[in-house]
């Protein structure tokens, strides 16, 4: 009964998330349909017969057909592959006071040596090779070669004091919203929200942080799974179901570029635009 039980949970949470999933590629198959008046892309194919899965081609198409931007299209035929750096072209698309906000955070980990990568996931992965202003800026930590006492939380618990240490950083203020369900407190994830007040004139801009996440399993008590959250980049992107939102981008201070205390007012602005972004797209989707 035990064993019995456990499979109709499982096969109850899959069945749902079969179900969204599906809609969701209709959505984005309509879509496609609607903005082709000639045959249509190969990515709604592509996505309809690969479960979920965009096939490498495909999605190279959808990308073309979604943007007709010079930068769209380089990426379409090639131009950025997965383990490279994406182009000044792209790069300069992100608002400055988001990357004032990722180079306050590659500070903080920096100062307290902590070897932490930072990934920029999510829909803004998506926009921006698309060749359109991202928003919604969502973060990835993954901690796998921290202390493990080190998690989201701890992270998050610093910034504040951090910001008030640093002014000179132009983050004025931090302020954390934790989310946490019941159910994943006791699975040991954290993820949280923080308000960051960026830049003169000061703009609050708003971050999703989660760890990496690896293996996920299930039991027969709780529909949550129990996640790994020491997962490598892979991991993480690879547990996602379409390769459109699997892809990461790896964001990074150049060796001698970080933001200091005696550069000037100038040098944390210069930092943030110094910032390298590696494409990671380990399921060799719409960057190849």
């Amino acid at each position: 009964q035990d064993l019995h039980g456990q499979g109709s949970c499982q096969g109850s949470h899959l069945n749902t998330a079969a179900i969204l999933r599906a809609l969701f590629l209709l959505a984005i198959a309509s879509s496609l349909l609607l903005t082709s008046a000639s045959r249509p892309p190969r990515a709604v194919t592509g996505i309809l017969s690969g479960g979920g899965r965009l096939a490498s081609r495909g999605a190279a198409s959808w990308m073309r057909a979604a943007s007709g931007s010079s930068s769209a299209r380089a990426l379409a035929d090639g131009a950025v592959a997965h383990g490279e750096l994406l182009p000044a072209e792209l790069v300069a698309r992100v608002p400055h006071r988001e990357k004032l906000v990722l180079s306050f955070v590659l500070a903080f980990l920096e100062a307290n040596a902590l070897p932490a990568q930072l990934l920029v996931n999510g829909g803004y992965v998506r926009d921006l090779l698309l060749g359109s202003v991202p928003d919604d800026l969502d973060l990835s930590l993954c901690l796998r070669e921290c202390d493990p006492a080190v998690s989201v939380a701890t992270v998050m618990h610093g910034l504040p004091g951090f910001a008030l240490e640093r002014p000179e950083l132009n983050v004025s203020s931090v302020t954390i919203t934790t989310i946490l369900s019941d159910a994943s407190k006791d699975k040991n994830v954290d993820t949280a929200k923080a308000h960051l007040v960026v830049g003169s004139p000061p703009e609050r801009i708003e971050v999703d942080f989660m760890p990496t996440i690896g293996e996920e399993t299930y039991d027969e008590f709780n529909r949550v799974p129990e996640r790994d959250v020491r997962g490598t980049p892979e991991q993480d992107a690879l547990r996602r179901d379409l390769t459109i939102g699997a892809m990461l981008l790896h964001v990074f201070q150049p060796r001698g570029s970080g933001p200091s205390g005696g550069g000037g007012a100038a040098a944390p602005d210069a930092a943030a635009e110094a910032l390298q972004w590696r494409l990671l797209d380990f399921y060799g989707g719409p960057a190849h």
